[in-house]
């Protein structure tokens, strides 16, 4: 996982401006294991600077997108962002939404073995199993 050091000497060394708004959007993102959605993570950074904008929000996500430096996953139409940019299974809870990260060496091996097969040079690759989440399966059990 990244440091929020790392992401702001990167930033920087783009010619970014580091506000301190920003700075509290980068960090929220690395200390949280939920993966939020853009209004989450302004109603959380407002608390501290409570007149950061949800406009401020989209532009510092889009600008971390860009120097992939956050991923972003689509959950029932709604993005959510998560800061673990290494090689990782998303898995996504079809009723409540959670999203619980799984890091796992195979999918090296799998992105080797398809891009030989298809003869692709793989740039980026994403990898979600959806299912229910352990809380929601105990739901659905006690019917």
């Amino acid at each position: 996982m990244q440091q929020l050091e790392q992401i702001v000497e990167s930033l920087r060394d783009d010619g970014c401006r580091i506000t301190p708004q920003r700075m509290a959007i980068v960090d929220y993102l690395l200390k949280t294991e939920d993966h939020p959605s853009a209004d989450l993570i302004h109603k959380i950074v407002r608390k501290k600077y409570p007149m950061v904008s949800l406009s401020t929000v989209y532009k510092t996500l889009d600008l971390l997108k860009e120097k992939k430096l956050v991923n972003e996953i689509e959950v029932d139409g709604e993005a959510r962002f998560d800061a673990h940019t290494n090689e990782h299974i998303n898995m996504v809870c079809v009723i409540c939404g959670k999203i619980d990260d799984v890091d796992e060496e195979t999918l090296k091996d799998i992105k080797i073995k398809a891009s030989k097969k298809s003869k692709f040079l793989i740039l980026k690759s994403n990898f979600e199993l959806h299912g229910y989440c352990n809380s929601c399966k105990s739901k659905i059990n006690s019917f």
